[in-house]
């Protein structure tokens, strides 16, 4: 039976809550293979920020609350000449008389009171209508979300953030103010009387706590469930759990990647022991010390009636691609491989390449399914090669193991557990199948 992705998010909550906390974990090579459209974690706490049921509610009161706007008054002293618009100051008047001309009785100290919408609190409200607007209407494409009901009411209260950045006249007043807005401001309206302000000083410290990594227990389960449950990716999450689960069972003090994107080799963590170095990846095709490719060049040089008749297939598929798309393909590739998990491990003094673990992550109860997965793997093993082209299984300086991860029941086996640690128990074996019942069987 396949573990529900409920039960998945409280078991690996725990972990994420302490690397989201100080703003580092990589989750964007599971981001990516989500439908939300995704590009960076800040996009997805973005989204997590969007659907707070406090910020929903902020934004549909808002044209209601939008009317208690508070602005102070600023009196303006100014010399008249003749023509008095204002209250006359008479203390002032004798002063500025007696300094430009004493016998001009023209001449008045006038008051001019004008309306100041530049006010702190204002400003915490509009740093507030701003950051939901370049949210709504910059950061994320709104078009592809509204075909999800979790997110289908910010269509509507999207158009009132909009209506609010673009036509509401006292706000254009404050927007051309570029006053800065400060941690003691958004502080100090927060405890503001008026609910206008209190609730745009609340929701905008939530805002900055959030995309500072400052997430709790309940934070995290509702964010994975937004992102991998919403759009049906339980399989990612799946992925997501044994990354976690093998970095928990082999160190405490993984060096979790920072969340910006730019992780290009999909580098989730590296630690060290005493004697290796380790460092795991998702979804990618490990470092530049190793490779997941078979060149077309390779097998031309091996004549075989298949081998033969894909290269022709390939041929045609380019020829035609370019005549009527205009694109053609990669003809230079013969197979490539990109295995769900990888775990290099170096001698942390030589740093040469000692092992690879390569796992391959099938979330399903179907036999049938699981031995797609394990032939998947036993292809990874088989054609994976170091930089310079050759071969690992054929190298007596590397060893290469096999992870098939899934939810198939194997028999009682030996537990999980402490086997978990690379490097230990798996010696023995050079392919094993772990399911989520902790249950493990190892095939020599």
């Amino acid at each position: 039976m396949k573990r529900k992705a409920e039960q998945l998010i409280e078991e690996i909550s725990d972990f994420l809550v302490i690397y989201l906390k100080s703003g580092k974990v990589g989750l964007n090579s599971f981001i990516k293979k989500t439908d939300l459209q995704i590009e960076q974690v800040e996009q997805l706490l973005d989204l997590h920020f969007l659907l707070k049921e406090e910020v929903k509610q902020f934004v549909r009161e808002l044209p209601m609350l939008i009317r208690r706007l508070k602005t102070s008054t600023k009196v303006q002293q100014d010399t008249a000449y003749g023509n008095v618009r204002g209250q006359i100051n008479w203390h002032n008047t004798m002063k500025e008389r007696l300094r430009i001309n004493a016998t001009d009785r023209t001449i008045y100290s006038v008051g001019e009171r004008s309306r100041e919408y530049a006010i702190k609190e204002n400003l915490v409200l509009l740093e507030v209508l701003n950051v939901l607007h370049a949210i709504l209407f910059v950061k994320i494409d709104t078009e592809h979300y509204k075909k999800y009901a979790w997110f289908d009411e910010w269509m509507t209260l999207k158009d009132i953030i909009g209506h609010m950045i673009n036509k509401n006249v006292y706000l254009s007043r404050i927007q051309m103010h570029e006053e800065k807005v400060t941690s003691r401001m958004i502080v100090d309206t927060m405890k503001h009387r008026n609910p206008l302000y209190k609730q745009a000083g609340q929701i905008l410290y939530k805002y900055h706590s959030i995309m500072e990594g400052n997430l709790d227990k309940e934070d995290i389960v509702e964010l994975l469930k937004e992102t991998f449950i919403m759009p049906e990716k339980e399989d990612v999450l799946f992925e997501l759990y044994w990354v976690i689960k093998i970095i928990q069972a082999n160190t405490e003090h993984a060096q979790l990647q920072i969340m910006d994107g730019r992780n290009k080799h999909n580098l989730v963590a590296e630690w060290k022991n005493e004697q290796y170095a380790f460092k795991i990846y998702h979804d990618s095709s490990g470092s530049e010390k190793i490779k997941f490719q078979i060149t077309t060049d390779e097998v031309e040089q091996i004549y075989h009636p298949y081998i033969a008749r894909k290269l022709a297939s390939t041929a045609e598929v380019d020829a035609l691609a370019r005549e009527i798309f205009g694109q053609g393909i990669d003809k230079s590739t013969f197979w490539s491989g990109r295995p769900d998990i990888i775990v290099e491990i170096y001698d942390k003094r030589s740093e040469q390449l000692k092992k690879v673990f390569i796992g391959e992550v099938k979330h399903t109860s179907r036999i049938e399914y699981a031995i797609t997965g394990l032939r998947e793997l036993i292809d990874y093993m088989k054609f994976v090669k170091d930089e310079d082209g050759n071969y690992l299984e054929e190298q007596s300086h590397v060893e290469v193991q096999g992870i098939l991860f899934t939810e198939v029941d194997v028999g009682d086996g030996r537990k999980v557990g402490d086997d978990l640690r690379l490097g230990e128990i798996w010696n023995e074996d050079r392919v094993w199948v772990v399911n989520y019942r902790d249950s493990v069987l190892g095939e020599g």
